[in-house]
Formats: C-alpha cells, structure tokens, sequence
C-alpha cells in the first residue's frame, strides 16, 4: 500500500491531482488510520490507463510556485498576481492554485526564514502579498448554484498565525462553502458568539501552528463542544490529546475531505 504523496511521486503528479483521482472514484483507494492508501495493483492500472497529464495539475503548476516564490522574496506584489493569473489562464481552479502555486511557495518563505536566510520583514512582506492575492480571488467567478452551508474559521487565543486561516476560507469558499474568517487570536466565545449567529453552520476550524499553545488549543476544544454539542470541530495538525469527537486535520486536502464527509457529500 502505498501513501498519496508516494503515489503523487510516482506518477510525477501534485498530491491535490492525485487526491481528486482518489476523491472521483479514477483510483481506488481505502482509508487507514484516517490517511488514503493505494495498492500498487491499482496505481499500475491507472498507469496503463491514463499517463500523466500535462498542464494542469502537473509539474507546471510547480514552476508557476518557483516563480511565485521568487516573485515573494523580491517584493513583487504586481509581478505576484501575474504569475497566478498565469494559472488561471492555463484552466487551474482556485483550489490547485492555492495548494500547488501558493501555498509550496509559502512553506519555502518559512523554511527560509527559520534557517536565518529572510530578514523578518521580507517574512512578513510576503505573507502581506499573499493576503493580497487572496483577497483578489474573491473577486472571479464564484462556483454556481446554492451555498453549501457555513463553516466558521478562528485561530485560538493568543495564536497571531492569522494567514491559514486566509488560506483555508479560500479553499473552503472553492468548494461552494460560505466561509466565515474571524482571523488570529480570536476569543473563545466570540468564536460561540458568531457560531450561534451564522447561518446554516457545517463545522468550526480551529487554525492553528507548531507554535499554538496546547493548553490554549485543549481549553478552547472543550469550551466550544461544551457550548455547541452539536458542531463539528475540526483542528488544522496533528495533536495528541484531542477528544474522540474533535476531527485532526493534517493539511488543507484534508480539511475539504473532512466537510465533504460532514455535508455527506
């Protein structure tokens, strides 16, 4: 059995494109300890069936993020959006844009920034860059049809990593979701406040990083299963601790997969 990411390996395909083969019913897969796995038997048949594209959802759309990444470090707010219309042009969706574009670009900002090679300000110029080009996908063409319900998106107290959360109401807004964002170190029952006050909610996302307070993260997991019995609530990483109920999400693919389940469909 083989991982997504080994599959994505395999066939010189990003994990999203392989997730969605998955997520279509184009490549069997079974779940084990919450995680998609594929036999080898039938990532041979794909293989044989279907080679791997080119364009979209392949290794162009990762020199789209090389550019993309370029264009963050040197400051380029204009040459950014440049290089993600590029995308669109080439018929990516929002959803490949962000998890194949945007967001590689942003983990290697990070890794350069914690190796001491980005001073703190081109750190954080390029997470402002970003918000922006965010906030320019709310303007195109949004998916038709009825909304599929709200899902409420926060970070913890004291957690001040609002730039996920962005992310995620991107992602969720793709999917036909109406997102509501409350940003970084949102209050614990302000987050109760808007979820009583939000329309058709599907599930709260709890944003978080390596850097969230556990305890913070534990006390704010418990407040709102108190409160809100009946609401799903999911927490972004791996966490140990965490109530039978409260869904672990480990990365944005599968913090769709989650809804989707949610919203039974």
């Amino acid at each position: 059995m083989l991982s997504l990411n080994e599959v994505a390996e395999r066939l010189g395909l990003h994990y999203m494109t392989v997730y969605k083969y998955v997520r279509s019913g184009k490549l069997p897969a079974q779940k084990n300890a919450g995680s998609w796995e594929v036999s080898v038997a039938d990532l041979d048949t794909l293989s044989l069936v279907e080679p791997a594209p080119p364009g979209r959802g392949h290794r162009s759309l990762g020199k789209k993020s090389d550019l993309f990444l370029q264009a963050l470090l040197g400051g380029d707010p204009a040459g950014s959006w440049s290089i993600i219309q590029g995308a669109f042009d080439m018929g990516a969706g929002v959803e490949e844009v962000i998890c194949e574009v945007v967001v590689p670009a942003l983990r290697s900002v990070g890794d350069e920034w914690a190796h001491g090679r980005l001073e703190v300000y081109e750190e954080h110029r390029a997470s402002s860059i970003v918000l922006s080009v965010l906030g320019r996908m709310q303007g195109l063409p949004q998916r038709r049809g009825r909304k599929r319900g709200s899902v409420l998106i926060a970070c913890p107290p004291h957690e001040t990593h609002g730039l996920p959360a962005s992310i995620g109401a991107e992602l969720v807004r793709s999917r036909g979701y109406n997102p509501v964002n409350l940003g970084a170190d949102t209050p614990i029952d302000t987050m109760i406040q808007a979820a009583l006050s939000t329309d058709e909610l599907v599930a709260i996302v709890l944003s978080t990083v390596s850097s969230t307070s556990q305890q913070v993260l534990m006390d704010t997991v418990n407040t709102l299963n108190a409160s809100l019995p009946e609401t799903p609530v999911m927490v972004g990483g791996v966490w140990p601790g965490l109530p039978d109920k409260v869904l672990s999400v480990d990365g944005f693919p599968s913090m769709l997969d989650h809804l989707e389940q949610i919203s039974g469909s």
